[in-house]
């Protein structure tokens, strides 16, 4: 029965260290692991000097994780994620997810899968960062446990890997078939998943097989009462804005804007004036969003290992299909030009020629959708075995591939602005009449004839080969020196064709955004050697040059050395350089986005492009580990692990606030011409419509912190009782925005005016579980401190501290069948207070509430 290996022996969220890989392993496992090789390092044992995190499957099931994305709350060195929908702040990258190890950026931390390299997104997230969508790779029942190594890892792995490196450790040799069906459900929303794996004898080798499949319904704003701009008294920050329907018209003869007449009416229940004398017809839009999206995702696995002789030949296959429909708004606001609504308008009530501020469908119109469609493929294989001498050889290729189609509707400006002249005959009615009958009304084929698309169709790929050789290189009494060394290349690809209205610039919020495509070629040379001096020390030195497109290389060394001082206490320490290369779309890309900026006086959405730069730098860092592991009694072991990086160089999105607060103090102080002031248009009406950014190599980070983990278990009761602790204490956040500038601390901050992101100094995971035969249980407590919100125009920045319980029993029902009963968050508690637009902060908390869960597993 699976509960005779200790489900809950793991239960830890493991987050703990320990000196030969993770607590969450017994210590025969642990003697086990010394014996081949695991992430951190390409010869056998020396994770040992590595802070090498370990969740594994059964921790995972123990937790109730059947989503990817689920899994990144139980490390707590990751934060400021993006992996829940965010429509707002997220809207080209939703139903996707990934890791951010110490915060240092979606991409700086490098993801692998048995090992092996995997395509990053064919999306990027709103500032530009490319990075590995972990909800593409393997069904969860596939994976046999997640190895992440917490330290710059750039002179084993390359580039992407300063932060570190998360591998993705598969299932093998699957002696009985599973079958596993789970269902979820929380108020408004609910999930099923359905997985499969197996494995059977083929031509003499060992294939395995794995499916799964995933639908969870849309968890609407509408159904908390949290995200609702009411309960804040519709104060400026919540999803509430100007560019309403019925909207606003700016009257030359006024030189001001004035409400249309009908605002206030009974019919237009979400659109309100702050008061009588307030110009502007707004919109209340807080019930038009997703929480949690509704998604589809079904993947595919194959894996297929056979010994000729002395050479073990692997292949691997992988698909994977996500489908996410994403609410929003009834239509998006107008922000790319001002239209005229003309004096000769058949219902033009202000007698003059206005320019009109809304958008062309109001809340009665319903919430519109947008539509993800990603695809994913990837082939790898490779060849193992060992020469006379004992030395050994590997070689290995990968193919993997990233396709996405996604829909957005938009008003196309042309078109409106002909429908407001009444060209042809037709006139668009903007105003409330319209709705209410006493003007003209829209019929539903000129409001279809206004509607376009964004279209994206792009795609991401990457192509590897890898060779290697490795061996013992020298001995001598009490002592050995082992090698590994080898050569990489890569080619990575990315893409994004737009619609013909995006790439004119027609879609009066998508705005203009080139087509483009992109690649990369990078080449490497590594060498690795374990030197050990005793059975108490041992050391691990690396080196790795790499250069890409031809460029002059750049060399990324690693000095990490272990001393075993007692039989119960060890002390470690690592020091490394690495650099990551500027992403294919940052050096080549062009992202249009709308981001939520503050400007005289209101949150407004504008129109932003971002163009890239050919000329950018790589990034560079500088990473330094110290540790100690301490077993004082049998099965209890405490660890601690102090980390410092020093990330410079790093390309980021310039930030329109910072722009526009430019442009706007050079204005105050009676300038003109500046550059900030070049970057920015605005209607004739004054409303900011455009903000030219780029893709710039600016900023550094520098972080410092300690993770601390403790783990205990021992019988109980005629089965095993475990307690275990995981926490993450960021003591600094440094950001500098630009050489030269002064420096701005990220530790308890969102960090909307930075670079960084959500980043609580503190973090903490706790496990209390006990099993035995035939069943157990699990208590997990999630600690989230306090941190403040520096976001612009705001009366509160204080974001509350949050602890949640979780708790899980699974039962074995004969020896084929295992049932999981499960609550997440018991005491059904809301996310703290934050003043963004719906109420919370969407990177740090999780707006489901209580979720239940059952689920069975069926063994044959």
């Amino acid at each position: 029965m699976r509960f005779r290996s200790s489900l809950l022996a793991g239960a830890c969220v493991s987050t703990v260290l320990t000196a030969g890989g993770a607590l969450a392993q017994t210590a025969q496992e642990t003697e086990r692991v010394d014996d081949v090789v695991v992430t951190g390092s390409r010869l056998a044992g020396a994770e040992r000097i590595a802070p090498v995190e370990v969740l594994d499957r059964r921790t995972l099931q123990a937790a109730g994780v059947d989503d990817a994305s689920r899994m990144l709350a139980l490390f707590t060195a990751n934060s400021g994620s993006e992996a829940q929908i965010d429509q707002l702040n997220q809207p080209q990258s939703s139903g996707t997810a990934q890791f951010n190890l110490r915060n240092l950026g979606l991409g700086s931390t490098l993801v692998l899968v048995d090992g092996q390299r995997w395509t990053n997104s064919a999306v990027v997230a709103t500032d530009g960062s490319a990075y590995v969508d972990i909800n593409s790779l393997i069904p969860m029942i596939a994976l046999d446990r997640v190895e992440a190594v917490k330290d710059g890892a750039s002179a084993i792995y390359g580039s992407d890997a300063v932060a570190g490196v998360v591998n993705f450790v598969t299932r093998r040799r699957v002696e009985r078939p599973e079958v596993s069906v789970s269902y979820s459900a929380a108020d408004g929303s609910d999930q099923t998943t359905v997985q499969a794996i197996g494995g059977l004898e083929l031509f003499g080798g060992d294939l395995t097989l794995a499916a799964s499949h995933l639908h969870r319904s849309a968890l609407g704003s509408d159904e908390r009462d949290f995200t609702q701009a009411t309960r804040y008294g519709r104060a400026a920050w919540t999803a509430v804005t100007s560019y309403g329907q019925p909207g606003s018209y700016f009257r030359p003869s006024t030189n001001g804007f004035a409400p249309d007449p009908a605002c206030g009416n009974a019919a237009f229940p979400e659109a309100y004036r702050n008061s009588a004398a307030d110009t502007f017809c707004r919109l209340d839009y807080s019930d038009f969003f997703d929480l949690a999206p509704e998604e589809t995702r079904t993947q595919a696995f194959a894996d297929y290992r056979k010994a000729v002789g002395s050479t073990d030949f692997w292949l691997q296959g992988a698909w994977a299909s996500t489908e996410t429909v994403a609410r929003q708004s009834p239509s998006l606001p107008i922000l790319a030009r001002s239209l005229t609504v003309p004096a000769n308008h058949p219902d033009n009530p202000f007698g003059e020629a206005v320019l009109f501020r809304g958008r062309l469908l109001g809340a009665e119109a319903g919430a519109s959708h947008a539509d993800f469609a990603y695809e994913t493929w990837r082939l790898a294989g490779g060849a193992s075995g060992a020469f006379e001498n004992g030395w050994t050889w590997d070689l290995s290729a990968t193919a993997s591939r990233q396709h996405v189609d996604y829909d957005k509707p938009d008003t196309i400006g042309s078109a409106l602005q002909n429908a407001l002249n009444g060209v042809g005959g037709r006139w668009f009615n903007p105003f409330g009449s319209a709705h209410l009958g006493t003007g003209t009304r829209n019929s539903p084929e000129l409001i279809a004839s206004l509607i376009g698309s964004t279209g994206l169709r792009g795609a991401a790929g990457l192509i590897t080969v890898d060779g290697s050789v490795g061996g013992e290189a020298l001995t001598w009494s009490g002592g050995s020196v082992s090698l590994a060394m080898g050569g990489q290349y890569r080619g990575s690809s990315f893409r994004h064709d737009w619609s013909d209205l995006v790439n004119a610039g027609d879609l009066l919020t998508a705005g203009f955004s080139p087509d483009f495509e992109g690649d990369q070629e990078a080449l490497a040379a590594f060498a690795e050697a374990r030197v050990k001096l005793g059975d108490r020390i041992e050391a691990q030195l690396a080196a790795r040059y790499e250069a890409y497109d031809g460029d002059q290389g750049e060399l990324s060394p690693k000095i990490a050395v272990r001393w075993d001082a007692t039989d119960t206490l060890a002390v470690r320490a690592a020091w490394s350089q690495g650099y990551r290369a500027p992403s294919v779309y940052a050096l080549t890309g062009a992202q249009a986005s709308q981001p939520s900026v503050f400007d005289r006086g209101a949150f407004v959405f504008v129109n932003t492009l971002t163009s890239g730069d050919a000329d950018l730098r790589p990034e560079e860092s500088e990473s330094l580990t110290l540790g100690a592991v301490w077993r004082p009694l049998e099965g209890l072991e405490f660890s601690v692990d102090a980390w410092r990086f020093d990330y410079r160089n790093l390309v980021v999105k310039e930030a329109a606030q910072a722009i526009i607060d430019q442009a706007a103090a050079d204005t105050a102080a009676g300038r003109t011409g500046t550059p900030a002031q070049a970057r920015i248009t605005r209607s004739a009406s004054g409303a900011l419509t455009f903000v030219q950014l780029y893709f710039i190599n600016a900023s550094s980070i520098e972080t410092e912190g300690l993770d601390l983990a403790a783990r205990y278990g021992r019988d109980l009761l005629g089965g095993r009782a475990t307690v275990s602790a995981g926490w993450t204490h960021v003591d600094r956040y440094d950001v500098r925005l630009a050489a030269g500038a002064p420096t701005v601390s990220g530790v308890g901050s969102t960090n909307l005016s930075n670079i960084g992101r959500s980043l609580p100094e503190d973090r903490g995971e706790f496990a209390l579980g006990w099993s035995d035969a035939v069943q157990g249980v699990t208590a997990l407590v999630h600690y989230t401190a306090g941190y403040s919100n520096d976001r612009s125009g705001i009366t509160d920045t204080t974001i509350a501290s949050q602890t949640t319980l979780d708790l899980l029993y699974t039962r074995s029902v004969g020896e084929a069948l295992e049932l999981s009963l499960g609550v997440v968050n018991v005491t059904d508690r809301n996310p703290p207070l934050a003043q963004f637009t719906l109420g919370y902060d969407p990177v740090v908390a999780d707006p489901r509430g209580r979720v239940f869960s059952v689920g069975l597993t069926r063994t044959f």
